[in-house]
């Protein structure tokens, strides 16, 4: 059957170079298994059936005893004294076991190629074949995340988005589901057609899919954030990255409440990352004292008050600007460094308690603003005519008609 994935498949006998001159894939292997089998021995006590059978017990059990050493080596390997855990190491946990299947599978597919049994087992032979494909296709699939997730753990610095294991998991599938489109041989042709208007019609209604999908990958190759990062979206909402998805992204709010966003969205607004490049975070926070005041006692009293607050970093230092004379008060803003950025609300309640306090037993007035009003006395302004007004605008209307 042209197309196998094991090759062409071809009789053995003395007319086998005779009848396909040309080289197959596996050609070469039936005309030495051929030759070998069906030579008698030098006594004559076996004839060429008997060394037939006689090659293909040989190929069972050096098949067998070939995947046993290797299953043996492996546990050897994997339970040695060396315990770290290293991306070779988790390769090697997963694929040692389909390796030693397929080295058996591969005994047994020798055999029927000896016994020249492949024409008539066709489906046999596609078993074996589909067997080998769903192990390497599992395996692949597990690599792949325990490569991920061994990078992420890992003090490299490494970041790969969790995506990227769902991403790599359709890959292995879509690639296994055409290996064994082939080997079972199934005609595609008669459904390409209704496939594409399928496709069209899947597009139009999958088109938010598609677009938060895309947007996950951009996402991803900006950087823009990882699970663990404070964000901002549009001054709307702001939490933690938990999860990150094909689809969208968990966000932990501040009020414990978990949000899904869809990763279009995201791509499409602006999303601020507040724990990066620093987790640490800078607040800017306006105090303001009555004119007349001393200003270095007021950059001493706050400072003072920042070295007391426990959530205030004290490397960098905080600092206390003098920004503008205001409107009635002299205003103030103190540059201070917090942890984390979710700490900000209570780091900025800390701060205005110990200002306050700090302030009063200093007898600094904090003021609030103030407006004086003043009202002409009767008599004293000229009055409006509302006639006299209506009567200009009249007659310049004229004029310029």
């Amino acid at each position: 059957m042209a197309g196998h994935p094991f090759g062409t498949r071809s009789r053995i006998g003395p007319d086998a170079a005779e009848a396909a001159p040309a080289v197959e894939p596996n050609h070469w292997m039936q005309s030495a298994l051929a030759a070998w089998s069906q030579t008698p021995l030098a006594d004559g006590g076996l004839g060429p059936i008997d060394r037939t059978w006689l090659v293909v017990g040989l190929i069972l059990v050096c098949s067998v005893l070939l995947a046993r050493f290797v299953q043996w080596g492996s546990r050897r390997y994997l339970d040695g004294t060396d315990a770290e855990t290293t991306v070779g190491r988790a390769v090697f946990s997963e694929i040692h076991t389909p390796f030693a299947i397929t080295i058996a599978l591969l005994g047994v597919y020798l055999s029927l190629l000896v016994l020249d049994l492949l024409d008539s087992t066709p489906n046999v032979v596609a078993l074996i074949a589909t067997a080998v494909i769903v192990l390497w296709a599992r395996a692949s699939i597990t690599i792949g995340r325990r490569w991920i997730a061994i990078l992420q753990d890992g003090d490299n610095g490494y970041e790969f988005a969790p995506m990227l294991g769902n991403l790599w998991t359709i890959t292995v599938v879509l690639g296994a589901g055409l290996l064994l489109i082939s080997v079972w041989d199934f005609t595609v042709t008669p459904f390409l057609a209704s496939a594409g208007i399928l496709g069209i019609v899947l597009g139009f209604a999958a088109q938010d899919a598609i677009g938060n999908l895309i947007g996950g990958v951009a996402l991803y190759v900006d950087n823009t954030y990882k699970i663990g990062d404070v964000i901002r979206i549009e001054d709307d909402m702001r939490g933690t990255v938990t999860d990150v998805g094909i689809r969208s992204t968990t966000v932990l709010t501040e009020d414990n409440l978990l949000v899904t966003v869809p990763n279009a969205m995201l791509n499409s607004t602006q999303v601020v990352n507040e724990s990066a490049p620093q987790r640490h975070m800078r607040l800017r926070i306006p105090i303001t004292a009555a004119y007349g005041s001393d200003y270095e006692t007021i950059e001493r009293l706050v400072l003072e008050v920042c070295d007391e607050c426990s959530l205030v970093r004290q490397t960098p230092s905080p600092k206390l600007l003098f920004v503008e004379f205001g409107d009635s008060a002299l205003v103030f803003e103190l540059r201070a460094y917090i942890n984390h950025p979710l700490v900000e609300r209570r780091a900025i309640d800390q701060i205005n308690r110990g200002v306050y306090d700090a302030f009063d037993e200093a007898d600094i007035t904090i003021p609030f603003p103030q407006r004086e009003l003043s009202f002409l006395e009767e008599g004293a302004g000229a009055e409006y005519d509302f006639e006299e007004d209506v009567r200009v605008e009249e007659s310049a209307a004229d004029r310029d008609r």
